[in-house]
């Protein structure tokens, strides 16, 4: 068996890669570099550096694993790796930390019984460990209680190291965390009573929303000051800018548009004469979520695709392709595989396959727009935004409003480059940007503001004060509308009656046999309203209840037999079991908020990965 391993060696270190690839085998290795001095430092957890060397390789692994999934990623996402990645850092490294503190120790004979009882995947279908097609214990047992194989095959070492080092202190950690949850039976009984007693109840939601609307008359400038006075705190912000931008999307001409068409015709063409298969041709479609599968849309009824397709799909003989048909999305061709007909014969299902291309410019077009930014950010440089844009009517004009260092740019997205340029060192107020080049259109920027970090001006955050205190009043509306509602339930009025009265400010129904615990219409998931109807008897009505987004009331109409709790009952333990889960989520998430509250973390990520 030795000689078959040597044998199978290179694909054994691949299968370990995959394996761990996932993992942090290759974060150990590369922890040595982390200690390396370097030019800067990408942040610092409790005092410790974290360079950019070390962690740009943990970023650029984190995109290769992301590109080999073989998905396109949008900018955003991919712009997001390094944040994601700190993130993942920043827990690693405490949690270690904390391991080490607590001495979880391992030892060699738990490292063995790790391995004999989990196999490493990919190892676990190797013929080398196979007896009649099923994986054999013994030989797996045999091949890690033999010297030679850490020798033969030096990835072990890695393996115990990791298994040694993360994978069962880990595993002690969760058992020790564990161990101090224990479910009472009060506990076990109301995690009983809030999946099985039930209880049906009239609600009337007032939404505070609805009260919330664009006159600001009720404002005043004294309101706006003494809220500034007594949040300060929350205007305490980090550097931010406020930037014009010219937008000149990325559209498609009429010529396009019929240049595209012309295309999917001339690929249908080559389809129907056998120069290729539709499956074949549908490689190169624009969607991206049917391509690799030939074009198959799988079966679909009526309303489920937009007009112009079903139109076309259900009027389609099976194995004919249609015309190109044009939709919200672009161009397709059609090919209906089989379909499916009701007793009178009519076409109630189909299974077809599609090839799209969207209306995209062509490469023309593209260097007009492109000559057109360039042209108008001269002008923008001579004239201002306001001026230039003037004879422009391609051109869309818009401020972002203030952001920080790493945000999403309001209204523009991700714009490869604009960071940089707003945040800067050399940037300031009246400069103004390049033409950039993103997916959806050119964009030039203008650098209108810019804020230190510190104790923003309340001119700077008066329309978010506004916003605040708009909510304020929203919600004391709501109350009071709230309250005379109540009056209303109180007074025995019909539930018809008062939602008629009361018009759109009001959402009322009746919610029948009801768990605390469960999803309901228009009250969501756990709400107050269903925990406090399950308190009340029947007949009775609640008072005002405040809720997430609103206010609501309760009046229960009829009340069942509530559970009764027998700790041997199924039902009994499996309200425990449920209890403690949760109790042991709750544990690990108080441990680990406290660990990381107590921890100094001071990231630079944005300033090394503006884009």
């Amino acid at each position: 068996m030795i000689q078959k391993l040597r044998e199978m060696a290179p694909g054994l270190m691949i299968v370990i890669i995959v394996a761990f690839v996932g993992g942090t085998i290759f974060l150990d290795w590369g922890m040595n570099v982390t200690g390396m001095s370097g030019s800067s430092a990408v942040g610092k957890i409790n005092g410790k550096d974290i360079s950019i060397e070390y962690f740009d390789r943990l970023v650029n692994m984190e995109r290769m694993r992301m590109q080999e999934q073989g998905r396109d990623i949008p900018p955003q996402e991919y712009r997001m790796i390094p944040t994601r990645v700190w993130s993942q850092e920043v827990n690693r490294t405490l949690i270690e930390k904390a391991i080490k503190e607590m001495r979880l120790e391992t030892s060699d004979r738990e490292i063995f019984e790790y391995l004999r009882r989990n196999p490493l995947q990919g190892l676990d279908t190797a013929s080398a460990f196979s007896t009649n097609g099923s994986f054999d214990t013994t030989k797996w047992v045999q091949w890690l209680s033999t010297p030679q194989t850490y020798t033969q095959y030096p990835f072990m070492r890695d393996v115990e190291s990791q298994i040694s080092g993360q994978v069962m202190p880990g595993m002690k950690l969760d058992v020790l965390l564990k161990a101090g949850v224990f479910v009472t039976p009060v506990e076990a009984a109301y995690e009983m009573s809030q999946r099985n007693d039930k209880v049906t109840f009239e609600y009337f939601k007032v939404s505070s929303r609805s009260f919330r609307g664009p006159d600001t008359t009720a404002i005043t400038d004294r309101m706006v000051s003494d809220y500034y006075a007594a949040n300060q705190k929350r205007f305490h912000q980090d550097e931010q800018t406020d930037l014009y931008f010219v937008k000149i999307p990325k559209l498609a001409t009429p010529d396009d548009i019929a240049l595209n068409r012309k295309s999917l015709e001339d690929t249908k063409k080559r389809i129907e004469s056998g120069e290729m298969t539709f499956e074949e041709a549908a490689f190169e479609s624009d969607d991206e979520g049917t391509a690799q599968r030939g074009g198959d849309l799988g079966w679909f009824g009526r309303g489920q695709m937009v007009a112009e397709f079903e139109a076309a799909a259900f009027a389609g003989s099976t194995g004919a392709i249609t015309a190109p048909v044009k939709s919200m999305f672009g161009h397709h061709i059609i090919r209906v595989d089989e379909r499916e007909l009701d007793s009178a014969g009519a076409v109630t299902r189909v299974r077809a396959r599609h090839i799209l291309i969207k209306d995209h410019p062509s490469n023309e077009t593209l260097d007009m727009l492109s000559s057109m930014a360039d042209d108008l950010r001269r002008d923008i440089a001579a004239k201002g935004f306001a001026e230039a844009v003037k004879g422009t009517a391609a051109a869309v004009f818009d401020s972002t409003g203030l952001f920080k260092r790493g945000d999403n740019i309001p209204k523009a997205g991700y714009v490869s480059g604009a960071g940089v340029f707003a945040f800067g060192n050399r940037s300031k107020q009246g400069d103004v940007s390049d033409a950039f080049d993103s997916d959806d259109g050119f964009y030039i920027f203008g650098i209108k503001q810019k804020t230190k970090r510190g104790l923003q001006p309340l001119s700077a955050v008066r329309t978010q004060i506004m916003d605040a205190l708009k909510d304020t009043l929203a919600v004391n509306e709501a109350n009071v509308f709230a309250q005379q509602i109540l009056e209303k339930v109180k007074s025995g009025t019909p539930m018809t009656e008062i939602q008629e009265s009361s018009g759109d400010k009001l959402v009322a129904g009746l919610a029948e046999d009801a768990a605390g615990g469960a999803f309901l219409p228009n009250l969501g998931p756990a709400s107050r309203a269903a925990n406090v109807a399950l308190r009340l008897n029947e007949g009775q009505t609640s008072g005002v209840l405040r809720e997430r987004d609103g206010f609501s009331i309760v009046r229960v109409t009829k009340k069942g037999e509530p559970a009764r709790f027998d700790p041997q009952n199924p039902q009994a333990k499996q309200a425990a079991e449920m209890a403690k889960m949760q109790g042991e989520q709750m544990a690990y998430m108080d441990w680990f908020s406290s660990l990381r509250n107590n921890s100094k973390i001071v990231s630079n990520v944005d300033r090394f990965y503006l884009d």
